[in-house]
């Protein structure tokens, strides 16, 4: 699924607070005052979830304001080993493998705190490094048995009326500017594996802006998880490609009839990695699908099980 755009900030704030003015002209700066305000608390509806539909959370790494570090937990000052935060997975005894990262989480408390208790564990998570207290909500996600990944803001279609936020990786900027926004975001919290990624990111498709990050050190052993782009092909980095994108705009029949295109890729190709926006019915269908997958003959493993190493 992908994360929202600021059209889709925008409209339903707009009616809520603004009813009758038209989005002017400068649109992202509009949006990025309105998710200011939200995060102060006078959207509030939109954020904790109390609204209705699937797109009544803001809950995706796209135009969220930067949350300042709250007291007492200080910015990571180094990127530790991240082979040690992959989740076991199962043994592999023949079965189809299905493994599902659901993105946009850690900015609704309230959307967050349902996904990690839902949700089973092998269930990977993607967490904004934009939230509040991204730590603490990677420490809890661990705590109950789910791999966690880095939901790494990057350029979106449209951009730069469509924005994700000021540490987004974009392939106008210098190769040093978009290293440090990795960096940084790495440096939010401890516990990632690797790094997932909105789908249809022009930035993804630019080997001119990727190529440096894969080649930098200091991000070396990160899982990348996307579809598959033109940027990293041929990347000597562990690779997780996504099989399968759940549409942003779902209802519940969209989520289940996704879920057995999905299956048919395992079943097919012997494994299949699905990528999921963090949305409510998204998290409602997941929980009862993965009940059910074992009776299907089919094994839910963690997104990291998956990955393949550059040496393969």
């Amino acid at each position: 699924m992908a994360a929202l755009s600021i059209p889709d900030l925008w409209t339903p704030l707009r009616r809520t607070l603004l009813p009758s003015v038209r989005p002017p002209g400068r649109l992202a700066v509009v949006a990025w005052a309105i998710a200011l305000a939200a995060a102060a608390g006078t959207a509030a509806p939109f954020l904790t979830g109390t609204g209705s539909g699937a797109h009544a959370i803001v809950a995706s790494s796209g135009p969220a304001p930067v949350a300042p570090l709250a007291a007492g937990e200080p910015a990571t000052s180094e990127i530790a080993d991240p082979a040690q935060y992959r989740r076991a997975a199962p043994l592999a005894d023949g079965r189809p493998r299905i493994a599902i990262i659901v993105r946009g989480l850690g900015l609704s408390d309230a959307l967050t705190a349902a996904a990690i208790a839902r949700l089973p564990p092998d269930i990977s998570l993607g967490i904004s490094p934009y939230g509040r207290t991204p730590q603490k909500t990677v420490d809890t996600a661990r705590a109950s048995g789910h791999e966690v990944f880095l939901d790494m803001p990057v350029e979106p279609p449209g951009y730069p009326s469509n924005d994700a936020g000021p540490k987004a990786i974009v392939a106008s900027l210098e190769a040093a500017e978009n290293a440090e926004r990795l960096a940084w975001s790495l440096g939010r919290a401890n516990g990632f594996p690797g790094l997932v990624f909105a789908p249809g990111s022009p930035a993804l498709e630019d080997k001119a802006a990727i190529g440096p990050l894969l080649a930098d050190r200091r991000f070396s052993g990160l899982v990348w998880a996307a579809p598959k782009v033109r940027g990293l092909d041929g990347a000597a980095v562990p690779r997780a490609t996504v099989d399968l994108v759940i549409d942003a705009a779902a209802t519940p029949r969209d989520v289940d009839a996704a879920l057995e295109r999905l299956e048919a890729l395992a079943r097919r190709n012997g494994s299949a990695l699905g990528l999921a926006g963090a949305y409510p019915v998204t998290i409602e269908r997941l929980a009862a699908w993965s009940a059910e997958l074992e009776a299907r003959g089919l094994q839910l493993v963690p997104a990291s099980a998956l990955s393949v190493s550059p040496a393969s």
